[in-house]
């Protein structure tokens, strides 16, 4: 059987969350022009997807130690469509990409990794987990097809990232939603109907569509780091949680649902008491290599 690496992008690929830099590509591409009114939109648009979040959460029954099962949380999560929504309106209807084509996005993508900034601030700086190139360099070399999903708001950001670092874009492809030009409005990969990404089901969809493409089921290895990473974590052949310790937020979200995910180090082992182990996490690439956890699945 064939197998794909699929892989989210914000927090796995990255070792951090990118939207604040994707948010700074119209001061950095029009210096001078947008600048006051964009910084002052964008401060609006943050400030109300935390306290939208947030009031959710709040009133969002049962709350998070009540939710004992895999079933509650993915329905919290999927709850989240609301104010993930509401978000990205916020985005589409104050513009705050318009006029900007899908290749100011790449050639971004590629400046803001190479040179470590695409504008003035050093938190506009993206950081490649450690091992990433060279991690994409095995799987190529293995015969391994790779492919990226992920809920931020543009495919073309993302490409041109994963080329700058990896020689081009040679057997990854990548599902995520997109920036309408000149509009600026936020719209869903083509392949899901332009349904805009947001949740955890919205991944898991983006995931089984690349595990289906050519007509045959492939044998699925999973990357996250988040809970909208969940499902696809759990129905993967083999899901590996990204996290930089033990205390993270999944792995603590995973525990309290009865999920017990060893690290690929030495308490890891294919199989326990005659069973698959599903899950294992991983601080970066390198540390994933040298476990020698993915041998086992080579094509």
């Amino acid at each position: 059987m064939a197998g794909i690496i699929i892989l989210d992008f914000d927090g796995t690929i990255t070792t951090a969350d990118t939207i604040n830099t994707l948010a700074s590509l119209p001061t950095s591409h029009h210096p001078g022009e947008v600048t006051e009114g964009h910084e002052k939109l964008w401060e609006e648009i943050v400030e109300g997807y935390v306290a939208d979040h947030a009031e959710h959460t709040k009133n969002y029954v049962p709350e998070a130690k009540g939710r004992t099962t895999l079933g509650q949380e993915l329905e919290y999560l999927e709850s989240l469509r609301g104010p993930e929504g509401v978000s990205i309106g916020r985005v589409s209807r104050g513009s705050l990409f318009a006029n900007l084509r899908e290749e100011d996005f790449r050639v971004f993508g590629q400046r803001i990794v190479e040179n470590g900034r695409g504008g003035e601030g050093e938190e506009e700086r993206v950081v490649l987990r450690r091992g990433f190139k060279e991690f994409v360099g095995r799987c190529r070399e293995n015969g391994w097809e790779i492919g990226v999903v992920s809920v931020n708001w543009s495919r073309d950001f993302i490409m041109g990232v994963i080329s700058e670092q990896c020689g081009g874009l040679d057997g990854v492809k990548v599902v995520a939603n997109g920036i309408r030009y000149p509009e600026g409005t936020i719209e869903g990969p083509k392949e899901l109907g332009r349904e805009v990404m947001m949740t955890a089901g919205d991944k898991l969809r983006g995931m089984e569509l690349l595990s289906k493409e050519g007509g045959e089921k492939k044998r699925v290895v999973y990357f996250g780091d988040s809970t909208t990473d969940l499902a696809c974590l759990v129905e993967a052949d083999l899901g590996v949680v990204v996290a930089d310790e033990e205390e993270g937020k999944l792995l603590v979200t995973l525990r309290r649902i009865g999920y017990g995910v060893p690290h690929v180090g030495g308490e890891y082992r294919r199989e326990k008491d005659g069973k698959k182990q599903g899950m294992v996490w991983a601080r970066d690439f390198e540390e994933l290599m040298r476990s020698g956890v993915l041998e086992g699945l080579r094509r």
